[in-house]
């Protein structure tokens, strides 16, 4: 009895070590970003020289890897990564509808992949870049993880990601601002690291056009995303005074002030809106409510059958004046969003 309770305890001593070495190499490892980062970008654009009206379009991609077949085991369904085939049918699709945005003044686009496993480790990026000649390209991390644990029968793995803007001009600079963490040690570390990252332009008398890619947590209660808009409701409110003009895109993970969808299943998105006066009087939210934006991952899409809801859409300083917005349907072919499209004027 006592060689039975000898090698239990050996077992149980080695299984302890070797989960705080793998602690250990994740913590020394881990991704610790800076509270404002400046950005290299790549490209040449023109100069901006504040033309009647401008137009944006905001896209989350779902890594080129949540096309319309599959479901994803933090929404409730049972998929980690689609395999190899449909995951290179995303992608080339999604490469083919990004090529039909070339023109548009501003792209912002969102889970971005670079050396993940869950799109084969392809890096997204100069892939997108190529789609859209002659576009300045900024990136910014919010997703780098060396190893994702979950689920233990099938892990996730490494997972790199992040916020990408294109721009027909050419940016004076670009920043990433930290945001709240989706979680602390220990399972931050396998958690992204949120924040939103800046395009900006020089415009006449010293002001500034400040273009805003942001993405909001996901699965928290509520309580991260109020962290994170109050970080972004600051920078909003200082760059406005400033006299610049701003205008934000995303998915917010959030509903728009009006929108109350009605749904079948349960959303692992906290049903929450934004406020209406965030983040003051005069600020101006703009969405396209008569398409969804975005799908529930519980199951394989199904049109009409599939929960579906508002999450994406644009934030307007009192100065930007709202033109035009749609969502270009592409029926959630080749990602669980779908992209929105703005075009607006700077008010004189």
């Amino acid at each position: 009895m006592k060689k039975v309770f000898k090698s239990i305890g050996i077992i149980l001593i080695t299984l302890i070590v070797i989960f705080a070495g793998f602690l250990g190499y994740m913590t020394i490892n881990d991704y610790r970003p800076a509270k404002i980062e400046h950005l290299d970008f790549q490209g040449q654009g023109v100069r901006l020289t504040e033309p009647d009206t401008l137009d944006i379009i905001t896209w989350n991609i779902g890594y080129c890897g949540l096309g319309k077949e599959q479901d994803f085991f933090f929404d409730g369904g049972k998929g980690v990564r689609p395999d190899k085939a449909d995951q290179e049918r995303y992608l080339h699709g999604v490469l083919e509808q990004v090529g039909q945005m070339h023109g548009i003044d501003f792209i912002l686009l969102q889970e971005v992949d670079r050396r993940s496993k869950r799109s084969y480790f392809v890096d997204q990026i100069p892939l997108i870049a190529a789609k859209l000649e002659n576009y300045v390209a900024g990136f910014a991390y919010n997703y780098k993880s060396a190893f994702v644990p979950q689920p233990v029968t099938k892990p996730y793995g490494r997972a790199e990601a992040g916020l990408m803007t294109l721009s027909k001009y050419q940016p004076a600079s670009s920043q990433r601002y930290a945001l709240a963490a989706d979680a602390s040690w220990p399972v931050g570390l396998f958690m992204l690291k949120r924040c939103f990252m800046t395009f900006r332009y020089p415009l006449d008398e010293g002001k500034e056009l400040v273009v805003v890619n942001q993405h909001m947590s996901a699965y928290d209660d509520g309580t991260v995303k109020e962290q994170q808009m109050d970080t972004l409701k600051k920078f909003l409110l200082n760059e406005y005074n400033k006299g610049n003009y701003v205008i934000t895109g995303g998915d917010w993970n959030q509903f728009p002030p009006s929108f109350h969808p009605l749904l079948s299943g349960k959303d692992g998105v906290v049903a929450m809106n934004v406020e209406t006066d965030f983040p003051a009087e005069g600020w101006q939210w703009v969405s396209d409510q008569t398409h969804m934006t975005n799908r529930k991952l519980d199951m394989p899409y199904r049109e009409g059958q599939t929960d579906a809801v508002v999450i994406d859409y644009f934030l307007l300083s009192p100065n930007l004046v709202p033109v035009e917005v749609n969502v270009w349907d592409f029926g959630f072919e080749n990602s669980d969003h779908q992209p929105v499209y703005l075009r607006f004027a700077l008010r004189k």
